[in-house]
């Protein structure tokens, strides 16, 4: 390890006798007379340790050293100094440089203490060589990377991982933020920490058997709109690290995020079709069995529209029936569910509903589509058919057949009604 020492003394005949014996161990030396040429030498050579007396004309070794550490908080400095330079000799203890040795100077401390900085110096260079090899394997990645050790902290980020956090460091990224979970958002299909949960623990609760979602969310620093990932965690390395790569699938999951809407979604009214009811339907039923709530069902049926689209055409149909799903849409609740089962029928369910607010509802929407202009000069109405399950859920099974015949019963007493399924 070649070693360059800038050698601060201004007796000439201590500075000769010391650099010859310096140069004997192999170091680089570059002698200086007093401070102000010491901090010049500093700035042009960048020595890896100074040595300095401290008491010197034009710039004294404590403002010199003062200097020096502005431009480099971490530079190994050793004064050396006399025994009346109690005052001085204070001032350098504060300043925490690396060793103080009295003069006349003692050659073999001196080369202990030196040997001890070097130590240090091939240690700290050591280390500083492993980060920048292990940054450029991770910068190779296409994706970004994070290494979490043990206890699940956090010891690196590759540089993309970074600048994706908007951050120059990891320390800069945990003082602000804490945990890189901390910035998951709650998507569907993604994995994320409820609340309450231990933030820092989050490696290893994705790693539970029980959770099966590998991929986040994430708002990047510089993004309007949170991107996706899947991650990659890796088996424990000999150090007990884990390397945890992620990699971005956002366009896969607006991808899939499109089929699922075009799977679920009816194409002419965009609302929910049939197949989103089935699912809905099973999920509220079994809810409604878990809480012992009620749980309503509506089927509306547009009457005589057969005769909308004979006499007006199917384009026109097709408009009454936009304009129908709209009318409806905006006059239910958050709560409730709106969906086109097929043709000119339509399904609303109402968690946590009696059957006497139901049919209040369905007589109020009835209303509305009796009111409504739809633009034709054909009156437009509606017949409604109402069933329900109440706590005990057991008509679940036939719920929506109750519904079924309830709305026939509507169209074969005249239409434009709201009829309730019988008792069963």
């Amino acid at each position: 390890m070649n070693i360059t020492i800038l050698l601060v003394e201004d007796e000439a005949q201590v500075r000769i006798e010391l650099t010859r014996f310096l140069q004997h161990f192999g170091y680089t030396v570059i002698g200086a007379e007093n401070g102000e040429e010491g901090l010049a030498h500093y700035r042009q050579y960048a020595p890896d340790i100074v040595i300095s007396d401290i008491r010197m004309p034009k710039m004294n070794g404590i403002e010199m050293a003062k200097a020096i550490k502005k431009l480099s908080p971490e530079q190994s400095i050793v004064f050396t100094t006399a025994h009346d330079e109690n005052g001085y000799f204070l001032e350098a203890i504060e300043m925490q440089t690396d060793g103080y040795i009295l003069k006349p100077v003692d050659l073999g401390l001196l080369e202990k203490k030196i040997q001890e900085i070097i130590q240090k110096l091939k240690a700290k260079r050591e280390s500083e060589l492993h980060e920048r090899i292990l940054e450029d394997i991770a910068q190779m990645q296409n994706s970004m990377l994070a290494v979490y050790d043990e206890k699940a902290s956090p010891i690196f980020f590759n540089r993309k991982l970074l600048t994706f956090l908007g951050h120059p460091s990891l320390a800069s990224f945990l003082e602000e933020h804490g945990s890189l979970s901390a910035l998951f958002e709650k998507k569907e299909g993604c994995f994320y920490l409820d609340e309450g949960a231990d933030a820092h623990r989050w490696v290893e609760k994705m790693l539970e058997p029980d959770v099966d979602k590998r991929i986040i969310s994430i708002r990047g620093a510089h993004s309007t709109e949170p991107q996706f990932f899947l991650t990659s965690i890796s088996e424990k390395t000999d150090n007990n690290n884990r390397i945890i790569t992620f990699s971005e699938i956002t366009s896969i999951m607006e991808e899939k995020r499109r089929y699922k809407h075009d799977a679920y979604t009816d194409s002419l009214t965009q609302i929910p079709n049939r197949t989103r009811f089935n699912l809905v339907f099973d999920e509220a039923v079994e809810r409604c069995r878990i809480d012992r709530s009620d749980l309503s069902i509506i089927l509306l049926d547009l009457d005589h529209f057969k005769e909308i689209n004979d006499r007006h055409g199917h384009t026109v149909g097709d408009r009454v029936l936009k304009q129908f799903a709209d009318l409806i849409s905006s006059n239910i609740r958050a709560t409730d569910s709106f969906f086109r089962w097929g043709g000119e029928e339509f399904v609303l369910l109402l968690p946590e509903t009696s059957i006497a607010n139901t049919v209040k509802i369905a007589d109020n929407l009835r209303a509305i589509v009796s009111n409504h202009d739809f633009g034709i000069s054909q009156h437009i109405t509606c017949s409604f058919g109402v069933a329900g399950m109440e706590a005990e859920c057991k008509e679940a099974p036939r719920l929506f057949e109750h519904a079924d015949q309830a709305l026939y019963r509507a169209k074969e007493k005249g239409r434009n009604r709201v009829e309730v399924a019988k008792r069963q």
